[in-house]
């Protein structure tokens, strides 16, 4: 009996004709997340990936990894024997002795993929499941809701059988579905937007914006950390971290007479270098983490008039409909929760005026841009010279 991790893809069925270079995408990320484990034999077929040859002690490390990769709908701890019905009983009442010791209900779901197997799926399933209840008197079957299934897969020349299935991250394998760059703040939202995002299929590269000296070492080097935490310390894939300096541009944006209106108009800055470095580095969209209606920048008539600064630029936000409970349970999940809290201001929260515009108006946002006589020189210098890409 050989003990297999078994993956199954989920959605990747849903991709017809196409579905054989989803797989292929995950087979490459799932072999350069792991790749550190170098006795490890990887191999994908038109059902599932097969992770064999792992140490015991690695196993649990390996899961916890594989739960985190976009695409994996089951992470299956499985057994392999040799197609040979006698040799299935005895290695599947083995493989159950650790559950025999509490009352457990069972049913089994056997699939039978070789139809030249001597039994068909119907009655492997009551023929085995009579070899358990003999074998262990306080089970009892429950087709229903058993606390306990089964489950036999019948193939050419082998058998393979499981009882333990693992939830994955579901969702596409990342690359599958094109480049995002996300403007990323250090704050609760935006690193859950990322992994949504890659979750979906994308590759996420990110934007942060920097005002020094009123933004510390400290909040930029938390940023960095949520990028390792996003990318799984780089082993899930490479990230880019643009760093800009949006000092001048801010001082700049402070002389609007509206004061009302600064974060409007930073907001729609940050979005025209975010399109800028879009367009030039061939992203497919900008990203953000905006939740509609949490703050004044992010009601749908602020939404609208910032987007319009980038009329040709796809925005996309994930967390649009989620609430603050919702997004706090996800930050949880991904990991980035316990970062995300540190109190490190950012751009954003350092040059909030006293009462923000709620429903800023397109035609007062453009009349108040041109009313700063350096802000497009300043926007040009910054796109040129204050942009740094951060490489782990």
């Amino acid at each position: 009996m050989q003990s297999i991790l078994y993956i199954k893809y989920g959605e990747l069925f849903l991709k017809g004709k196409n579905k054989h270079l989803f797989i292929k995408s995950l087979l490459i990320n799932i072999k350069n997340l792991l790749q550190q484990y170098k006795q490890l034999v990887i191999n994908s077929f038109h059902d599932a990936i097969v992770i064999d040859k792992f140490k015991q002690k690695d196993r649990q490390t390996i899961i916890h990894l594989l739960k985190q990769v976009p695409g994996i709908k089951w992470i299956i701890v499985a057994n392999v024997i040799k197609q040979d019905y006698k040799t299935l009983c005895a290695s599947l009442i083995k493989s159950l002795k650790p559950l025999a010791k509490t009352k457990q209900t069972f049913k089994i779901i056997t699939k039978r993929i070789d139809k030249t197997f001597i039994y068909n799926s119907m009655d492997v399933s009551k023929k085995v499941g009579g070899v358990i209840l003999k074998n262990f008197k306080e089970w009892t079957v429950d087709i229903h809701q058993p606390s306990a299934s089964i489950y036999i897969e019948i193939k050419p020349k082998q058998i393979i059988f499981y009882h333990e299935k693992i939830a994955g991250m579901g969702g596409f394998p990342m690359g599958t579905n094109g480049r995002v760059l996300l403007l990323l703040s250090g704050g609760l939202d935006s690193p859950v937007a990322a992994k949504l995002l890659i979750k979906k299929g994308f590759i996420v590269d990110f934007l942060t914006f920097i005002t020094p000296p009123h933004t510390s070492v400290a909040a930029l080097n938390k940023v960095k950390k949520l990028v390792d935490i996003i990318s799984l310390s780089s082993k899930l894939y490479q990230p880019k971290l643009y760093i800009c300096n949006f000092t001048q541009i801010q001082h700049e944006i402070k002389h609007i007479y509206l004061s009302s209106y600064q974060i409007t108009i930073m907001r729609r800055y940050f979005f025209r270098i975010a399109a800028t470095l879009a367009k030039t580095n061939k992203y497919h969209a900008i990203a953000t983490g905006e939740s509609l209606g949490q703050v004044a920048s992010q009601t749908i008539q602020s939404m609208d008039t910032i987007e319009k600064a980038i009329p040709d630029c796809l925005v996309l936000r994930p967390l649009l409909t989620y609430d603050k409970e919702q997004i706090i349970a996800l930050a949880k999940e991904f990991g980035t929760y316990a970062t995300s809290i540190i109190a490190h201001a950012d751009s954003c929260s350092l040059f909030v005026p006293t009462n923000p515009v709620t429903k800023p108006q397109d035609y007062q946002a453009i009349k108040l841009e041109k009313s700063l006589d350096l802000i497009d020189k300043l926007l040009e210098k910054t796109i040129k010279n204050n942009i740094e890409i951060y490489k782990k």
